[in-house]
């Protein structure tokens, strides 16, 4: 059999997995563990460091794989979902956290403070939905959901700036749903009333959503839902 033969038969017989993106999402992680357990699927649970030049697995268990990467670096993607190859999945679900609350208790906002909260909401948001859904554009299918803030109640500056960003995220993904959707990729945004990495209750809902979202039908699929209380 050519290579091109074994990368072929390869493919065919990979896994599916899913991959989360974000910070402080072991919870959010354990939730879809719990939620899919008569067909589980692998969880890749990769948290942005930009200190890392090079993907670095922490820890691999028989129902997930704690990664740290710069997904800002140049290549860092393309390497992340070869990894997730060579261990012999293939990306079907994606969940992209972006960075809540990193303004929290703040009052001004500096052109500084703008380039590095942009930098792990809307940046971050960009380059790994475009690599995720180039990834699953070769199987024609897939599901790509951002987990988003309402662009309400704003109090200070920060908050017009977490709105913002959030607003710009949800652009995002209508606009990646209008071109993909047709494509076989199924995209869609989350609005979340808040974030709380500690409350189980809250990321058991979360991941049941997000469920609820991959396994709708294509002639039902949702662009958006909104998790409230």
């Amino acid at each position: 059999m050519n290579k091109l033969g074994r990368l072929f038969k390869s493919s065919q017989n990979a896994q599916p997995c899913m991959v989360v993106f974000g910070e402080n999402i072991e919870l959010l992680s354990q939730a879809f563990i719990n939620l899919d357990s008569d067909h589980p699927l692998h969880i890749f649970q990769v948290t942005h460091d930009p200190s890392q030049h090079d993907l670095k697995i922490i820890s691999s268990e028989n129902q997930s794989t704690i990664i740290r990467l710069n997904v800002l670096l140049s290549g860092s993607l393309k390497s992340l979902v070869k990894c997730i190859q060579q261990q012999g999945y293939k990306i079907e679900l994606c969940i992209i956290q972006p960075k809540f609350g990193c303004t929290d208790h703040i009052n001004t906002v500096s052109p500084e403070m703008i380039e590095q909260y942009w930098q792990v909401t809307g940046l971050n948001a960009a380059s790994i939905s475009q690599a995720m859904i180039a990834n699953m554009l070769k199987q024609q299918r897939g599901t790509v959901i951002f987990l988003g803030a309402r662009s309400e109640g704003a109090e200070k500056q920060a908050d017009l700036l977490t709105m913002s960003m959030f607003a710009s995220i949800r652009a995002l993904s209508q606009s990646l749903a209008r071109e993909f959707h047709p494509k076989g990729i199924h995209v869609a945004y989350c609005t979340l009333e808040k974030w709380d990495d500690q409350n189980p209750k809250l990321m058991q809902s979360i991941a049941q959503v997000c469920w609820h979202l991959h396994q709708q039908p294509k002639s039902t699929w949702s662009q958006e839902l909104s998790l409230t209380n």
